[in-house]
C-alpha cells in the first residue's frame, strides 16, 4: 500500500480553502437575512396591513446590531417620534414642531458617528477631525465634529470623498444658477397639454407595464406594483419587486416612474450570480444604483429616440376621443414635452436641470449641521435664502420649504448627495456607452434596448462591489475621474436646443 503525504505549504492551503469557505457560507446566509428584510420593506409599503406597523417596527430594531443597543434603542424611539412630529409640523407648516427632534437627531447622529471612530471604523473621519482639532487649538474634551459628515457620506457611497464632493458640487451650482437664469428669461414653455387629462390608470399600468419588460426587466424574476413612494426592493436578482403610482391628470408621472425603477431593477437582476450571496455581488453604492436608474429614466426615457418608438405605442393604447389632440403629436414636440424646465418649491417635481440645486441646497445645510457650523433654529432662514439664491424662489411656508423632506426626520443624513452624484455617474457611464455601441440612438429608436442593457450588464451591473467607490469604477470604465462638466455640457447641450437660447 502506499501511502501519501502532504506537505505542510498543501495542508495550509487546505486550511485557508475550509476557512474561506466557512466564510462564504456566513456571508452568504446573511445575504438571505438581507433579502428577507428587503422582502418585509416591499411588502410594508405595498401589502402590510395598517395594525402591523408596531411589530414591523419591533423587527426592524432587532435588525440593528453594530452599535450599543441602548443607542440602538434610543435611535429607534426618536426616528418614530421625529417621522410623527415632522408629518404633523408639515401638515401645519410650521418647523418650530420639528425643530426639537431634528436637533436630538443630529445629537444621536453624532455620537454614531462618535462611535465608529472609537471603534475604529472611520479611521479617516478620526484623522479629519485631529486635524481640525489641532488646528483650532482645542483639547479632546472640547466639542469638535468637523469630518463628520465624512462617515455619513460613507454609509450610502462608500469610499467617496466629502471634499471632492464639495467640489463638484460647487462647480456645478456655478454652471447651473446661470443657465436656468437663461431659460427663464426666455419666458416660453413648450405646449404639453397631450400629456395632461384624463389617463385611465389601467390602461397606464397595461403601458408601464409593456415598456418595463421591453426595457429588460424579468417579470418572472420580478414584478411591477404600485406604491405611494416609487421604490425597487427584494431580495435576491431573482425575485426582485418595484413600485411605481399613477395620476389620472399627469401620464408623465406614471412612466418616469415605471422607467426610473426599471433602471434600479435592471441592476439588481444583472448582478453577478457566480458570485451570488457574496458581499461582492451587492450594488457598489447607491450613488451608483441611482446612475442606473436615471440613465434609464433621462438619457433613455427624456431623449428623443425612446419617443420615436414609444409614443406610437402609446397613442396606439390611448385611443379615446378625450386624447384626440395625442394623435397628431410628433416625437419631437413629444420630447420638448417631457423636457420642460420650471422652477419649483418641491424637490421631488422638480426637472433635471434644476433638480441639482435642490440637491446641493440640502446638502450644505446638513453638513453644516452635522459638523456645527449652524445652529438648527438658522434652517428656515438659511434655507429660503439659498432658494432665492439658486432658483429664485421666494419660499412663504416651512411645507413648502425646510419641511418638505422626511430624511431628516428618519435620519438619513449624508444621503441626499447620491441623488445627484447619480447624474453626474449616469451622463459619463452613457457617454461611454454611445462611444462603445455603434448607432445606439438607431437602436433605442427602433426600440432594441437589450443592447444597451447587455453592455450595461457587464461593465456596471456585474461588476458589483469590485471597485472601492463609484468613482474608481468610472476611471476604470471611461479612463477619466467623475467630472460634473460633462453632466453640465450634457446638459447646456440638450436645453440650448430645447429652448433655443
Amino acid at each position: 500500500m502506499t501511502t501519501l503525504t502532504k506537505t505542510s505549504a498543501e495542508l495550509s492551503s487546505e486550511s485557508v480553502r475550509s476557512l474561506y469557505n466557512k466564510i462564504c457560507t456566513s456571508l452568504k446566509d446573511n445575504s438571505i437575512l438581507q433579502g428577507v428584510s428587503a422582502l418585509l420593506g416591499w411588502d410594508q409599503e405595498v401589502m402590510m396591513p395598517s395594525k402591523a406597523a408596531d411589530t414591523r417596527a419591533q423587527q426592524a430594531y432587532k435588525e440593528a446590531t453594530a452599535l450599543p443597543s441602548e443607542l440602538v434603542k434610543e435611535s429607534a424611539a426618536l426616528t418614530s417620534e421625529a417621522v410623527a412630529a415632522w408629518a404633523e409640523a408639515r401638515k401645519e407648516s410650521d418647523y418650530s414642531k420639528f425643530a426639537p427632534y431634528l436637533e436630538r437627531q443630529i445629537k444621536i447622529t453624532r455620537a454614531k458617528v462618535a462611535h465608529r471612530i472609537k471603534g475604529g471604523v472611520c479611521d479617516e473621519v478620526r484623522k479629519i477631525n485631529e486635524k481640525a482639532r489641532a488646528s483650532l487649538n482645542l483639547k479632546d474634551t472640547d466639542e469638535c465634529y468637523k469630518g463628520y459628515y465624512q462617515a455619513l457620506l460613507s454609509i450610502y457611497e462608500t469610499g467617496f470623498k466629502e471634499d471632492e464632493l464639495g467640489v463638484l458640487f460647487a462647480d456645478l451650482k456655478k454652471s447651473l444658477v446661470p443657465l436656468i437664469a437663461k431659460i427663464k428669461a426666455k419666458n416660453f414653455q413648450h405646449d404639453n397639454s397631450f400629456i395632461r387629462g384624463d389617463w385611465d390608470v389601467e390602461k397606464q399600468t397595461q403601458y408601464s407595464h409593456r415598456i418595463a419588460k421591453e426595457l429588460g426587466f424579468d417579470t418572472e424574476a420580478g414584478r411591477l406594483d404600485v406604491s405611494t413612494h416609487p421604490f425597487t426592493n427584494g431580495p435576491h436578482p431573482t425575485d426582485v419587486r418595484m413600485t411605481t403610482r399613477y395620476m389620472i391628470d399627469n401620464f408623465q408621472e406614471g412612466i418616469n416612474g415605471t422607467i426610473h425603477e426599471t433602471g434600479h431593477s435592471l441592476y439588481e437582476q444583472g448582478r453577478n450570480r457566480e458570485y451570488d450571496g457574496l458581499p461582492v455581488n451587492q450594488a457598489l453604492s447607491m450613488g451608483i444604483h441611482e446612475s442606473q436608474s436615471l440613465l434609464w429614466e433621462r438619457m433613455v426615457g427624456l431623449g428623443k429616440p425612446f419617443w420615436t418608438y414609444a409614443l406610437p405605442l402609446l397613442k396606439e393604447q390611448f385611443q379615446e376621443p378625450s386624447h384626440e389632440n395625442l394623435q397628431s403629436v410628433t416625437p419631437e414636440q413629444f420630447y420638448k414635452a417631457f423636457n420642460r424646465v420650471q422652477t419649483d418649491f418641491i424637490r421631488t417635481e422638480a426637472d433635471e436641470v434644476t433638480y441639482p440645486l435642490h440637491i446641493i441646497l440640502r446638502y450644505e445645510i446638513e453638513k453644516a449641521l452635522i459638523e456645527g457650523d449652524i445652529n438648527v433654529s438658522d434652517v428656515p432662514s438659511l434655507w429660503n435664502a439659498k432658494m432665492k439664491e439658486y432658483l429664485g424662489l421666494d419660499v412663504t411656508e416651512d411645507r413648502l420649504g425646510c419641511l418638505q423632506d422626511t430624511h431628516w426626520a428618519i435620519g438619513y443624513l449624508g444621503y441626499f448627495p447620491t441623488y445627484t452624484l447619480g447624474s453626474i455617474y449616469a451622463v459619463q457611464i452613457f457617454n461611454e456607452a454611445k462611444e462603445a455601441i455603434p448607432n445606439l440612438d438607431e437602436h433605442l429608436a427602433k426600440g432594441e434596448f437589450h443592447v444597451l442593457k447587455t453592455w450595461l450588464n457587464k461593465n456596471i451591473h456585474e461588476q458589483g462591489s469590485l471597485r472601492e467607490s463609484g468613482d474608481d469604477l468610472i476611471k476604470d470604465l471611461t479612463g477619466r475621474p467623475l467630472d460634473s462638466q460633462f453632466y453640465v455640457k450634457y446638459l447646456t447641450e440638450k436645453y440650448t436646443e430645447i429652448y433655443n437660447l
